[in-house]
């Protein structure tokens, strides 16, 4: 981080947003090259180019326009999805709620003989020359089907999210040599890919929208700054276009507006300039609205044609809550905050600090723009946004906080020696533990949603797992040592005496053995009062059970679990315990670890909590209620553990 000076405030430019002098950027074109380099190096590691298949889940529904335009002429029944599904196994078939079985796609509730696809069709258009491409290289070209989704469109696809991860870079590149050194600029460059969650996005999930708004966002920055130096038509229509295209992917997107608002005004005179401005070119405003309009006029014809309403929900069941914002979890928890994974953007909020003294004509865009995309990000119900990775919801304001980064490390380059060192040392560290948890991401060993702070200090810097790492994920509870309590087993369960219809001979070690799925889902358990067995709060109750299943069930979130639960009598829990049984069972390696068709005892151990009451229930038992596949247990037991 050698020399990271840009112009102090003194002999900064008077018009800050004039062209940058033409000059040479060997630091900046190296840093590139170096991502470039690691990305590229990074797809062909990771991906399983046999079986590539990344229209899943989310993906399915953005990229469902393409094919059903394009391959099957059916936007309005998507009648082949059913059989797709069933062919491909691309997303799930378990949602009752959808006549077709997915989550993507629900009927118009308006219009029952109309399906809406879920998400809105921004992504969709900017894989379209994608999708061509390889549509029409499968029609002639190859031996697979041109169905939409053999192997070429997955490829095709594959190859959209690592181009517009490139392109952002490229463009942030350009946009941060307006205002920073070449070495700053290389500098930031390699904390934002290397640094944050961005460099899981640009590769591992570069199909989500965070990765294609955060080169939108870029662009839309890089040509303002050139339109607010010298206006152009061809700049305007740019920035509809962008503004347009973030828009139609994410509508809470409309907040980038307040850039061509904001972006270099300092003072109520630079306000009123800005406004002068837009009026004397008019014109170009009003193009650069119509081309953003005219960018979201398909979804809302898509909406009308489907459901008979310009406007439409897609989003049945899943709200904002305004009232409610969750915004220190999102940046703080464990359960993907941001800062708890991205620690070294906090560097970027500080320098929004340092703005108003050093570059004021950036503080207000910063200070209006990122708590209003924090409230709105963490106003959404599913605030800790699932398949996260360090809360994705912020990938595409890094545009943005590049600005006050940059500032930052300016800032702290100028304070002596010793600060130099300190930056650099964290700086480094950042990366570094970044990197190494992208590592661990892809063995299974590390993932932030539902995290837990027991579970991310035991796996900090490890490269395989155990059971009792496991247990801290699922429990985050310290696990006791027996030698410092009483133990006292209080139930167990051969199912030898049990005549129930879940009893059966099937794969049993020594028959019979308790059948636990779908149908059944709740095995017998045990329930007992903490004073019927003198616990306090600080003893502990643990379950155990033998477990065994012909099939893995690799979903985490359909593991069979064994439970421990804490209520007031005639309450419902208010301290609930599980542990994933099928990970446990057999090698353990990582989250989805586990092996089929072995027996093997799984535990879980529970503190009695502090405001327990004597009156209260504990219960242990299995449910098996999301997976599709049996698990059979035999002994099973539960025992109190009581400090002497």
């Amino acid at each position: 981080m050698a020399s990271l000076a840009v112009p102090s405030p003194a002999v900064a430019p008077a018009a800050p947003l004039a062209p940058a002098a033409r000059r040479r950027t060997p630091w900046s074109t190296g840093a590139m090259t170096l991502i470039m380099t690691i990305m590229l190096g990074m797809a062909a590691a990771t991906a399983n180019w046999p079986e590539l298949k990344v229209t899943r889940w989310d993906m399915f529904g953005y990229y469902l326009y393409l094919p059903a335009t394009t391959v099957y002429h059916d936007l309005r029944g998507l009648s082949f999805v059913p059989e797709l599904l069933d062919r491909t196994d691309l997303t799930n078939r378990g949602n009752p709620a959808h006549p077709l079985g997915n989550w993507e796609v629900s009927r118009a509730r308006t219009n029952p003989d109309s399906y809406v696809i879920k998400y809105t069709m921004g992504q969709a258009l900017l894989w379209w020359p994608f999708f061509q491409a390889a549509h029409w290289y499968t029609q002639h070209f190859s031996k697979y089907p041109p169905d939409g989704y053999s192997a070429p469109y997955q490829l095709a696809m594959y190859l959209a999210g690592l181009c517009y991860a490139l392109l952002g870079l490229g463009l942030m590149r350009r946009l941060l040599l307006r205002y920073f050194s070449d070495r700053l600029s290389a500098v930031i460059l390699l904390i934002v890919y290397l640094g944050t969650n961005y460099l899981v996005y640009s590769v591992f999930r570069s199909l989500y929208a965070h990765s294609p708004l955060f080169m939108l966002h870029t662009a839309t920055l890089l040509m303002l700054s050139h339109w607010l130096a010298r206006p152009r038509w061809i700049l305007a229509a740019g920035l509809g276009l962008t503004i347009g295209l973030a828009v139609l992917m994410r509508p809470s997107e409309m907040i980038i507006l307040l850039a061509p608002l904001l972006l270099g005004v300092a003072t109520m005179a630079d306000l009123r300039g800005r406004l002068a401005l837009a009026g004397q070119h008019l014109g170009q405003v009003a193009i650069a609205g119509a081309v953003a309009i005219a960018v979201n006029v398909p979804q809302l014809l898509y909406w009308h044609s489907m459901s008979g309403h310009w406007v439409y929900d897609s989003y049945p069941n899943e709200k904002f809550d305004f009232l409610h914002p969750h915004i220190l979890l999102g940046l703080f928890s464990f359960n993907n905050g941001w800062l708890t994974y991205t620690p070294v953007m906090g560097l970027a909020v500080i320098g929004i600090g340092l703005l108003w003294r050093q570059r004021r004509e950036w503080f207000w865009l910063l200070i209006t723009y990122l708590p209003l995309h924090l409230f709105i990000s963490y106003s959404w119900w599913c605030w800790w946004y699932m398949d996260g990775v360090g809360s994705r919801t912020m990938v595409q304001a890094y545009p943005m906080l590049t600005l006050p980064l940059g500032v930052c490390l300016h800032a702290l380059w100028q304070r002596g020696q010793l600060v130099r060192v300190a930056t650099t040392l964290a700086v480094t560290f950042c990366i570094a533990l970044v990197m190494f948890q992208a590592w661990q991401l892809r063995q299974g060993i590390y993932i932030t949603e539902y995290m837990t702070s027991r579970y991310y200090g035991t796996i900090f810097g490890k490269t395989h797992l155990d059971r009792n790492d496991l247990m801290k994920y699922d429990a985050n509870e310290a696990t006791p040592n027996p030698d410092d309590f009483q133990l006292n087993m209080v139930y167990f369960n051969d199912f030898s005496k049990d005549t129930s219809s879940v009893i059966t001979n099937e794969y049993a070690q020594q028959p019979p053995v308790c059948r636990v799925d779908k149908q059944h889902p709740f095995s017998p358990g045990y329930a007992g009062t903490l004073c019927e067995f003198h616990l306090v709060p600080g003893d502990f109750v643990e379950g155990r059970v033998q477990a065994f299943f012909p099939q893995k069930e690799y979903g985490i979130y359909s593991m069979p679990r064994l439970i421990i639960e804490y209520r007031h009598p005639n309450e419902d829990p208010y301290k609930w315990r599980s542990i994933r049984i099928t990970n446990q069972v057999g090698e353990i390696s990582n989250l989805w670890g586990g092996t089929a068709g072995v027996w093997d005892e799984v535990k879980l151990a529970s503190k009695v909590p502090k405001d327990a009451r004597p009156d209260d229930v504990f219960k242990v038992y299995v449910i098996n209620g999301s997976s599709d596949l049996p698990l059979y247990i035999d002994n099973l037991s539960v025992t109190t553990m009581h400090k002497p």
